[in-house]
């Protein structure tokens, strides 16, 4: 699924994931953000217990601070979000991040 995200610059930001025909844990599950995916480096990793918070089986927050969303300048970024179940990957969530100035900065 593509989904695109806009937020103001230094503000926080948070979404909550569900997904309908997960009924098991995940292994793992990361959110990364970059300017571009073919890019080295994440500008921006939330993890399990880093900023992926589980709610109950097959629902998550993912969470930002505002140092997360300061981190990023004005502009468009890639994410994709990634879970793993024993030693299966899914890539079910990507898109951009769009992020505006504040007439505050």
């Amino acid at each position: 699924m593509l989904k695109v995200f806009s937020v103001k610059r230094g503000s926080t930001f948070s979404f909550i994931v569900t997904f309908k025909n997960l009924n098991q844990d995940v292994t793992t599950m990361n959110f990364g953000v970059k300017e571009e995916y073919t890019d080295e480096s994440m500008i921006i990793n939330k993890s399990l217990g880093n900023g992926i918070t589980k709610i109950e089986t097959g629902k998550y927050k993912v969470d930002f601070s505002t140092t997360d969303i300061l981190s990023l300048d004005a502009g468009m970024y890639v994410y994709d979000l990634k879970y793993t179940i024993g030693d299966t990957p899914s890539i079910p969530l990507s898109g951009y991040i769009v992020v505006n100035d504040s007439v505050f900065d």
